[in-house]
C-alpha cells in the first residue's frame, strides 16, 4: 500500500503528518510513504532529519488582497498542479492526505481528478483557506476539534473527529531526566516559552520585558527555557544575561518533548499542533494567538481557555505588565495550576494518530 502525504509551510502542518505515518506504520509496516512539501528551508530540514522520502513544490501563498502578487501566485499554482499530476501518476498512491496550507491544494486536486481517494485533515477550529476550497474534493474530512464541524456546512457529513495527530510514541514525560538534560534546578519553577517554528518577535519582546519587571524574590524562583526562532536568538540571549534569571535559550529544539516534560507552565502561540502536544503532557498554558491568520489561532485558544486549560491573552491587549501579572497569578496559586493541568490533559487525544490512520485505511478499503 502507498500513501502520499501533502504537508508543508510550517511545523504545524508537518508534525501532524509525521505523527500520522507512525500510526499507519503501527497498523501496516509495509506501507510506503511519500511526503510532498514546499521548498522552504524548514520543510527540507524536517524531512531530512526524519529520513523521509519527499518531493517539493514551490513555497507559495495567496495574497489577502488583489495585486500583482496574485498573478504570480496563480502562475506558480499552475506549474505546481502540473508537477502534482506527475507526482501522483509516478507514485500511484492508494490514498492521498492533505494537512492544509498551500501544498495540499495542487496535490489534492490532482488526486481528485485521477480518482485517488483523499482525506483532508483540518488542525484548527476554523478551517484555513486552502482546506475550505479542498473540502469538496475530499472523501473524508478529519478534524482536531469537535467545534470545527459547525464550520463545514454541507460538507459536515464527510467529517470525523480524530483529534490532532501527535507523536505519542516518542513522547516520554520524564521530568527528572529532562531537568538533567537542560542542566536546570529541580527546585525552581520552569517556564517554557515558544514562539512557534518561525518565532514570534512581539511575544518574545513582551515576555522578556515582563520578566525584567519581576522583583528579585520572584525571579529567583524561576528558570526559563525560551525557544526564540532564528531571527530573535541573539538579542534574546543577551537580554536574559542582563535580567539575571536562570535561562536556556534556543532558536529551535528538535526534541521538543524534553522541553514540555521539564516545564511547569508553557507560554506559546496557539497553533493546533503545539497546544495538543502540550495538552498531552498535561501542562497549563498561557496562549497568545498569532493575530494575522484569519483568527484561526484565536479560536483554538478560546476552546482551551473556555475549558479551563489555558489563559488567553490577545495580541492587541498584550503588554509586559499583563504578561507579568498573569505569570505571577499562577506562581502564587498551585491549585489553579493543577486544575489547568488536569483540564489540558482532558483535552488531549492520545490516540489521534491511530484514529486518523484508521480513517485513511477505511477509504482505501472502500
Amino acid at each position: 500500500m502507498k500513501v502520499l502525504v501533502a504537508c508543508g509551510g510550517s511545523g504545524g502542518h508537518i508534525f501532524p503528518a509525521i505523527a500520522l505515518t507512525q500510526g499507519l506504520k503501527e497498523r501496516d509496516k509495509t506501507i510506503e510513504l511519500l511526503f510532498v512539501g514546499s521548498n522552504n528551508v524548514l520543510d527540507k530540514r524536517i524531512f531530512e532529519k526524519e529520513h523521509l522520502h519527499y518531493s517539493l513544490l514551490s513555497s507559495n501563498k495567496l495574497p489577502y488582497k488583489a495585486s500583482m502578487k496574485t498573478i504570480i501566485f496563480f502562475v506558480k499554482l499552475f506549474f505546481d498542479i502540473i508537477k502534482s499530476f506527475f507526482i501522483v501518476i509516478k507514485h500511484s498512491p492508494d490514498a492521498v492526505i492533505g494537512f492544509g496550507g498551500y501544498v495540499s491544494s495542487p496535490v489534492i486536486f490532482a488526486a481528485y481528478i485521477l480518482r485517488v481517494p483523499t482525506v483532508i485533515h483540518e488542525q484548527n477550529v476554523v478551517p484555513g483557506r486552502s482546506n475550505s476550497v479542498l473540502f469538496r474534493f475530499a472523501d473524508r474530512i478529519a478534524v482536531s476539534f469537535e467545534e470545527t464541524k459547525k464550520y463545514l456546512g454541507r460538507f459536515s457529513t464527510k467529517a470525523v473527529f480524530t483529534g490532532n495527530p501527535i507523536r505519542a510514541n516518542l513522547f516520554k514525560d520524564d521530568k527528572a531526566e529532562s531537568i538533567k538534560k537542560f542542566g536546570l534546578d529541580a527546585a525552581k519553577f520552569t517556564i517554557l516559552i515558544i514562539g512557534g517554528s518561525q518565532g514570534a518577535h512581539s511575544l518574545n519582546k513582551n515576555f522578556l520585558q515582563a520578566m525584567a519587571k519581576l522583583d528579585t524574590q520572584k525571579s529567583s524562583l524561576l528558570q526559563i527555557i525560551h525557544i526564540t526562532g532564528i531571527t530573535d536568538y541573539e538579542w534574546v540571549s543577551r537580554a536574559y544575561e542582563e535580567i539575571g534569571i536562570e535561562h536556556r535559550v534556543f532558536s529551535f529544539i528538535d526534541n521538543i518533548e524534553q522541553a514540555y516534560s521539564v516545564s511547569d507552565l508553557v507560554v506559546t502561540r496557539s497553533g493546533a499542533s503545539a497546544i495538543f502536544e502540550i495538552a498531552y503532557f498535561g501542562r497549563p498554558m498561557i496562549l497568545v494567538p498569532y493575530p494575522f491568520a484569519m483568527s484561526h489561532q484565536a479560536e483554538n485558544a478560546k476552546v482551551f481557555s473556555r475549558n479551563g486549560a489555558a489563559i488567553q491573552i490577545d495580541e492587541k491587549e498584550m503588554s509586559p505588565d499583563i504578561v507579568k501579572n498573569r505569570v505571577e497569578s499562577l506562581l502564587d496559586n498551585r491549585a489553579v495550576l493543577d486544575q489547568m493541568a488536569k483540564r489540558a490533559k482532558d483535552l488531549s487525544v492520545p490516540d489521534s494518530s491511530y484514529n486518523l490512520a484508521g480513517e485513511v485505511l477505511k477509504i482505501v478499503k472502500g
